[in-house]
């Protein structure tokens, strides 16, 4: 009787995984496909994000030359600006 039961078992189970297998393979398939959407999605903004970058290098580099004494003072006061917000950060953890 336990062979029967077993053997009940064991054919149930197969039928089972015969019917989860296509909707197995389906859900898989639509992961994919969504996965790969999103990596073609990473990869265009990516593109977008390399693109301004080197488009503000350029725009950087290009007002630099047309006015220099401008951008040495942009500079220079960035450059003050930074140092006393370093320093009050430093001073604040003291």
């Amino acid at each position: 009787m336990e062979n029967t039961e077993a053997g009940n078992f064991a054919r149930t189970t197969q039928a089972l995984a015969d019917k989860a297998a296509p909707v197995v393979r389906k859900a898989s398939g639509r992961a994919e496909s969504t996965v790969q959407q999103g990596l073609g999605a990473i990869n265009d903004i990516a593109g977008q994000a390399r693109e301004a970058a080197v488009n503000a290098a350029d725009s950087i580099v290009s007002y630099t030359k047309k006015n220099p004494a401008t951008a040495l003072a942009i500079a220079a006061a960035s450059g003050v600006v930074l140092y006393a917000a370093i320093r009050t950060l430093r001073s604040s953890r003291d």
